[in-house]
């Protein structure tokens, strides 16, 4: 309501009106006018009283009841949550085992009118038979399993765990992008791959999960802690794998890192190269117009054709912008070999086909696959293929492996001198052995722990492949080999 004030302000300005009106002193047409601006005034004057009281007093209040309403259902519910915890855990390794057990393998799109889904759904069902099995009406693979008023909800597209429902209370709990198989090799916990378990956020709704309903939003995202997980009885996450396999894909991960930091170091080269170019097209005038500016990070020599990457390695890498070929260097001496360079309106990006960094007695260097996969570098892609290379300074000893992000390292080739060398295999234990075999030996002596460091710790590969330097070990590298390995007691099981 306005104001007395105001009130008076409007009688006052009738009465005007009513004498001016009287008087004759405007025409018709004035007064209308002026009438219609008074009238928008009035109108303003009460809105902008609504605003700057009454309704800003309440909105305040409103809100943050409205806030501590949605914390409150929080507290209310989240003992309830973290009580449901340890049987989804549970049924997440249930789901794997029927998984694995599956005959056909069939992948479930993401329809839960596919043959697949159906398929695995009553297989879940006949290995579930405690539970209730129920697919849900979203349309989007994701089916329940339903014990009493509790339905653990699972995606069958990406095998994901997607949250928990109570069905009496009509309240769902959701977590993004939990696997049930993880790709990093750890055990399954309510949080993304490559993440921990010291803390998961969820977000509660108050809906049906087994009603089709609207998209909609989330009473609010809230936060458990590693604490109150572990007073509920929910297992910590566990690594997998050996502490080889760990290191195995260690190393992978490390050659996707050197290529997309040479990558990056490439673009902010040629990007700075082409802003400069920019600049002096379109810059100074007069006799200053001339001045030239030479290329970033020793880039400057026109002919890159002729440098190696040993040569890169020794801080001579020159990187070519406008033929898009030539090495760069990272701070720390990560040499990166550029393929090509790509221009296009989103600007400028590297193709890096190889990284290599000295190490103590030789280097390590990384090859990869050419292809468009190589263009984006926030798309790290966990199942890369690349050939990881370790080399002595002297160039006598070469080893390569396949490896891969996920699985780790399958056998290239070893090349090692000694008595039992014969070029291109070995004589070992009286059986000819290729280079291909020798290294599969390799590591399978690396995976067996068979040669520890000074501190009875296994040898990681660089370490166990460089310290075949020293003879003695190399000897005893193959001694273990024949032993272990290829005697006729290890073939015959005797």
């Amino acid at each position: 309501m306005p104001s007395v004030a105001l009130l008076n302000v409007i009688m006052n300005s009738n009465r005007v009106w009513r004498i001016l009106l009287s008087n004759g002193e405007f025409s018709g047409t004035f007064v209308c006018r002026q009438f219609l601006l008074l009238s928008v005034f009035i109108v303003c004057s009460v809105s902008l009283t609504g605003c700057a009281g009454i309704t800003t007093s309440q909105t305040v209040p409103n809100l943050a009841a409205q806030e501590d309403g949605k914390d409150v259902q929080w507290r209310s519910r989240k003992e309830w949550l973290l009580s449901r915890l340890p049987k989804a855990e549970h049924l997440a390794q249930d789901i794997l085992l029927v998984l694995h057990d599956n005959p056909d393998k069939t992948v479930c799109i993401s329809d839960n009118t596919d043959a697949g889904c159906n398929k695995l759904l009553v297989l879940l069902s006949q290995r579930l038979s405690q539970y209730k099995v129920q697919m849900l009406p979203e349309g989007l693979g994701c089916f329940a399993i339903i014990a009493a008023d509790t339905a653990y909800v699972f995606r069958m597209s990406d095998w994901t765990f997607t949250g928990i429902a109570d069905l009496s209370g009509a309240f769902y709990f959701t977590v993004s992008s939990a696997p049930l198989r993880r790709a990093d090799g750890r055990s399954f916990v309510f949080v993304a791959d490559e993440q921990s378990d010291t803390t998961s956020t969820w977000s509660l709704y108050q809906r049906n999960i087994t009603e089709k309903v609207a998209v909609s939003l989330p009473i609010g995202e809230y936060t458990l802690t590693r604490t109150e997980l572990d007073t509920a009885g929910v297992p910590k996450q566990i690594d997998l794998l050996t502490t080889q396999q760990r290191s195995e894909r260690e190393l992978a991960k490390q050659g996707m890192i050197w290529q997309r930091r040479t990558q990056m170091e490439a673009i902010k080269m040629c990007n700075s190269k082409s802003d400069q170019n920019t600049s002096k097209k379109g810059g100074g005038r007069g006799k200053h117009s001339h001045a030239t500016t030479p290329e970033p990070t020793s880039s400057t020599n026109p002919d890159t054709s002729n440098t190696t990457m040993a040569e890169a390695l020794q801080g001579k890498a020159h990187l070519n912008c406008k033929t898009g070929t030539g090495y760069v260097m990272t701070p720390d001496g990560v040499v990166g070999e550029v393929y090509r360079l790509v221009r296009d309106k989103e600007g400028i990006d590297a193709v890096i086909s190889a990284a290599a960094k000295e190490i103590p007695g030789g280097v390590i260097r990384y090859r990869y696959p050419i292809g468009r996969d190589n263009f984006n570098i926030m798309q790290p892609d966990a199942s890369k293929d690349m050939i990881m290379q370790i080399e002595t300074t002297k160039g006598d000893s070469k080893m390569e492996l396949n490896l891969r992000a996920d699985t780790g390292a399958s056998a290239g080739l070893l090349l090692l001198p000694g008595d039992w060398y014969r070029n291109p295999g070995y004589r070992i234990h009286g059986k000819d052995i290729s280079n291909t075999e020798f290294a599969t030996l390799f590591l399978r002596t690396f995976r067996d722990c068979a040669m520890k460091d000074s501190q009875g710790v296994c040898k990681t590969i660089p370490d166990l492949f460089m310290s075949f330097l020293n003879s003695s070990n190399s000897d005893e590298f193959v001694n273990y080999v024949s032993t272990h390995y290829l005697s006729d007691s290890v073939v015959t099981g005797r």
